[in-house]
Order: C-alpha cells, then structure tokens, then sequence
C-alpha cells in the first residue's frame, strides 16, 4: 500500500477490482494520513448494499467504520442504504436511488471539510440503477479515481482490466493501491510488479 503517495490529493473517488477488495480500510488509511496534516476530513459513500439493521435503522458497516474515524454520523456518509447484499440495481427494489441528491449533499460537505474521500460501492463495472452505472457518479463528483487491487490469485487481469476500462470511462484516473488481504498468498510481490509494468 502506498498510502503515501495519495497523501497530497485534494479529495479522490475510491474504487475497486471488485466486492471485498478492502475499500473501506484503505478509506480508513488514507482519511487518517490527511488528518494526521491538520485537515478537517469528511467520508462520502453514496451508496451501499448488504446493510444491517441497528436499533431500528438500516445501516451500513463500511459507514461505521469510516465513522469511527471522520466522527461523522453514518446517515451522513451513507444516504442510500440498502438491506440486500447485491449489485444496487438489484438491492434498491423501491428505485430511491437519486443522483442528483447525492451531488447536492456532496456540495454541502465540501462547505464543510478540507477534503473529502467518496467511496463507491462494489467494484467499476456495477449498475446504480437501470439508467446509472458507477462511472456515471464518479464522472458527476469530478475527483481524482483511485483503485484498490486485491492482490491474491487472479489480481493481474481484474487489475489490468479494470484500470483499463475506468481509463475508457473517464480522465479522472489518477492511480491504483495495493491491499494484500491474504497474506499467505506467496506471490503478491510479483503480481503487484506485473500489474506496476503493465498498467
């Protein structure tokens, strides 16, 4: 992981090879090396699936722990969330999904906090709705796209293609991060090589 080097973006969109592949925790990493400058950080996660219910409310997990380190509340971060853990056109069966509240809840927050970190939902290629793909938030939002790579067995190509497909998408692309969630995969170091030369 190269916290480091995204440590001087004005704000940056979060993207992923797929579910799972550590969005949130690289989120985490990356608020809190801004925060360690003196800057007054806010978390955006417009959307998310597979929440869970907590005292009688529909809450998302990535939220809280992206709360725990902003001091945000998770409604805040987290305007549409969705009880179903599956693809938000599917988990969205009422059709809430609104982008245009989002972009203005979005403007409201950059009156707020230095920067701000948006966290998208799955990974590149996921429909919001049946008119919206991520792309489609992420090119209105207009912030630097970073990518987290899971790196075990197969990250080359979903790394590879995805970089690719976000760089057909939009010129927002700025880079890619590593997270080694299986740390007995014996070859990330290659992986995470290959995927540096090729991309």
């Amino acid at each position: 992981m190269l916290i480091k080097s995204f440590q001087n973006l004005p704000s940056c969109f979060i993207t992923a090879t797929d579910t799972d592949a550590g969005k949130t925790y690289i989120s985490c990493q990356i608020i809190q090396a801004w925060q360690q400058q003196g800057l007054k950080v806010g978390a955006f996660k417009p959307i998310a699936s597979g929440a869970i219910w907590q005292l009688s409310k529909l809450v998302s997990e990535d939220a809280i722990e992206l709360a725990k380190v902003t001091g945000q509340s998770p409604e805040e971060i987290n305007p549409f969330t969705f009880e179903q853990p599956a693809s938000p056109h599917i988990a969205d069966v009422n059709d809430e999904f609104d982008l245009d509240r989002c972009l203005r809840q979005f403007k409201q927050m950059q009156q707020k906090y230095d920067r701000i970190l948006v966290e998208g939902v799955g990974g590149w290629c996921v429909p919001l709705s049946d008119q919206l793909m991520l792309r489609d938030l992420a090119n209105a939002i207009n912030l630097p796209i970073v990518m987290v790579a899971r790196i075990s067995l197969g990250c080359i190509n979903h790394s590879l293609l995805t970089i690719d497909k976000i760089k057909q998408d939009t010129e927002l692309y700025h880079g890619w991060i590593a997270n080694q969630i299986d740390l007995s995969f014996a070859d990330s170091k290659a992986n995470i090589n290959a995927i540096i030369d090729r991309s």
